[in-house]
């Protein structure tokens, strides 16, 4: 693998130059190239069909398989780039590079370390989204669950949504919430281009309105104009603008939803022959996966910090209840904040929640959460029609101590990696885990400021 760095990215003159030479290649070439690049224009031209229009501040992030490229796009100065892109360079575009950045150029590119095997414990939308990117680099995967089949905890879920996140002063969380949806989108987008999913059956980005407490919504807005964040990824919402509500919200117009279930069967179907699929096989302990494959990943949610103890790591387990019922007007966006809700198009129900739920006693669902999530439905949306409850499901999530996910090497676990701490935000997080784990595993990771907040850790004292 070859990296880049382009310190005056500009609108993408250059980048644009190199795909055009690269697409008159009459072969894929062999070596990724990660290029790292830093801009001031909050409106870059990218290549059709990725993150086109304006960009909030930020790490950015787009792929193009075909030509096997990788684009890291800082938006921003560059001194505030350098500081974000860690490691070291191979090239850097600029006249008197070595002058500049000799302390940070490679002798020579990074090697690829290509592991026979990689076992992966658990198969749900982590584990499969692991195993999918570690098998698009031709590694062999031994993909393990105690269960009879894939998506049988929160990725069994109908339906769930993505959208990122907004905090005032811009947040490590918010700042990873808007790449984990950039990874979401293309992961999406990639598996409906091969087939194995298809748009507004399987996933839709119609939007996402967030409805705020009515005591909240002025502080909520003011921070919307202190981060002038693009309207294409959100903007103010007023009382009744998008759905009838007496509140108001964040709206996100490419926020979306997806049926967890379905992407991860398109995942392990992307997988093809590499993947092996070893199901109502329970794993206790890594010390035989260690033995018999390259490396380790662990993606089983609340168990994965028994499987891969880190000190001082503080996991909480909360358990959500959603409720399906009887669609008779459905709204045209996905709904959270005050009241979750997610209709699919082309289903006849409606979702509501989940719940959020403490200590976790058992996973049965009660008549009681039914009503929870209904009436804080009716709270936010009073003269909207609802069908009856025809079913519930319960599931539990985990939550490490700061709310970040935990992603990459596991400390003093040599080749033992996670994905895992998703709490409510997988659908965010496991693209996002999956292509980062990958690259680990082949010791080629990406090395980032702001990604190194979400490797496995403990809490700090």
């Amino acid at each position: 693998m070859y990296t880049v760095l382009d310190p005056h990215f500009g609108a993408g003159e250059t980048f644009h130059a190199l795909l055009s030479l690269l697409q008159r290649t009459p072969s894929r070439p062999f070596a990724r190239l990660r290029y790292q690049a830093a801009t001031e224009f909050n409106n870059p031209a990218l290549p059709t069909g990725l993150l086109n229009g304006v960009l909030a501040p930020g790490l950015h992030f787009m792929q193009m398989p075909e030509l096997n490229v990788e684009l890291h796009l800082w938006v921003g100065n560059t001194k505030a780039a350098l500081q974000e892109f860690q490691g070291c360079f191979d090239a850097v575009l600029e006249p008197d590079a070595h002058r500049q950045y000799g302390r940070r150029m490679a002798r020579q590119p990074l090697a690829m370390n290509q592991p026979e095997s990689v076992a992966v414990v658990g198969a749900g939308i982590a584990g499969s989204s692991v195993a999918l990117a570690l098998c698009q680099r031709g590694v062999q995967v031994h993909l393990y669950d105690q269960a009879g089949g894939p998506a049988t905890g929160a990725s069994g879920n109908w339906v769930g949504a993505f959208h990122p996140h907004i905090t005032r002063g811009d947040s490590p969380l918010s700042r990873l919430s808007r790449l984990g949806f950039e990874h979401t989108v293309q992961a999406l987008n990639t598996l409906t281009e091969q087939g194995f999913l298809q748009k507004d059956e399987d996933w839709a980005t119609p939007g996402h309105l967030q409805t705020v407490p009515v005591d909240e919504a002025e502080r909520t807005r003011e921070t919307l104009a202190q981060l002038a964040f693009p309207e294409s990824l959100v903007r103010w919402a007023e009382p009744d603008s998008l759905l009838p509500t007496p509140l108001s919200g964040l709206y996100f117009p490419q926020g979306g939803w997806v049926k967890p279930a379905r992407w991860v069967q398109a995942n392990l179907q992307a997988c093809g022959s590499l993947l092996t699929t070893h199901y109502n096989t329970p794993v206790h302990d890594l010390t035989a996966l260690r033995e018999q494959h390259d490396a380790v990943v662990v993606c089983s949610a609340e168990q994965s910090i028994i499987l891969a103890p880190i000190d001082g790591a503080k996991v909480g387990v909360v358990k959500g209840q959603i409720s399906k019922l009887q669609a008779t007007v459905q709204p045209n966006v996905v709904l959270s904040g005050e009241s979750y809700a997610i209709a699919p198009p082309r289903e006849n129900w409606l979702v509501l929640g989940a719940t959020y739920e403490r200590p976790v006693l058992d996973l049965n669902p009660t008549p009681e959460a039914d009503e929870l999530n209904v009436a804080r439905f009716r709270a936010a949306f009073p003269d909207w029609p609802l069908g009856n409850v025809v079913d519930h499901r319960c599931a539990v999530r985990a939550v490490w101590h700061d709310r970040l996910p935990a992603i990459g090497p596991v400390p003093n676990m040599p080749g033992v990696f996670m994905s895992t701490g998703f709490a409510s935000r997988g659908l965010l997080w496991a693209a996002l885990g999956g292509w980062l784990v990958a690259d680990h595993c082949l010791d080629q990771p990406f090395e980032s400021k702001l990604l190194g907040k979400i490797r496995p850790r403990g809490a700090r004292a």
